[in-house]
């Protein structure tokens, strides 16, 4: 049988939706959410890049995540992957994504290919900026006590990007169990997840405005602090 190289319904928000969404920047400030929240943890490592990261969101960000953490049962802590992304390190992610949709499918048109990129990298040129350069963006997991992190993908790999969105069906009932844990303490915070992907979450970005039906989004793209504390090796930073 041959394999079918024809890109699916994209399920993510529509660009064209979100870039119709208007911007409101409220002028909340950058914070360090391992300041603001020690109970959280920054994962030792990024699973697919190893470009030096800063553990900085938005004020508001950091406290729903701190309420987040606060409501995990005893032993467990969540875990941020990646907060705010400068956007050097958005064009490497969005051209990695871009790459491996062609893999996926090599018959798929340009069009379809950056729409299928999209899903899991947003365009770095796009009228809407993208989500983690607002600092409104996490990507997160869960940890237990001695830092090995919940089953969130099996029986798949955590790259099988087919399953990553939050209700994949045929994930193992312990996926599924930790999944739903995950929404159970990051919906009420005010956090919103992004469809696609189960560790995805945002709040006032122009995603989070669609989703909770939002007249503006309150966060644009922010710079980074010049005294922000990066984690990595600089010399791996894009220019």
């Amino acid at each position: 049988m041959s394999e079918n190289t024809s890109a699916p319904d994209t399920h993510a928000e529509d660009q064209d939706e979100l870039d119709a969404v208007p911007i409101e920047e409220c002028g909340e400030l950058l914070v360090d959410f391992l300041e603001v929240c020690p109970a959280l943890l920054l994962s030792p490592r990024h699973p697919v890049f190893e470009f030096p990261r800063v553990h900085l969101v938005r004020e508001s960000v950091a406290k729903m995540l701190c309420d987040a953490a606060s409501r995990l049962p005893d032993g467990l802590r969540l875990q941020i992957v990646e907060g705010y992304r400068p956007m050097a390190v958005q064009r490497e992610h969005f051209k990695h994504a871009l790459q491996e949709a062609r893999k996926r499918f090599p018959a798929a048109g340009e069009a379809t290919l950056l729409r299928e990129a999209g899903r899991y990298s947003a365009p770095p040129d796009a009228v809407t900026p993208p989500p983690h350069l607002t600092g409104g963006a996490v990507d997160v997991s869960i940890v237990r006590g001695d830092g090995s992190e919940l089953d969130f993908i099996s029986p798949f790999e955590m790259m099988d990007l087919r399953h990553a969105a939050m209700n994949a069906r045929g994930l193992s009932e312990e996926a599924e169990k930790n999944r739903a844990l995950l929404r159970e303490i990051l919906e009420p915070t005010g956090l919103t997840n992004y469809v696609d992907e189960w560790w995805h979450w945002s709040y006032g970005d122009n995603g989070w405005a669609l989703r909770v039906g939002a007249e503006a989004a309150i966060y644009d793209k922010i710079e980074v602090p010049s005294d922000a504390h990066w984690v990595g090796d600089m010399n791996q930073l894009p220019l």
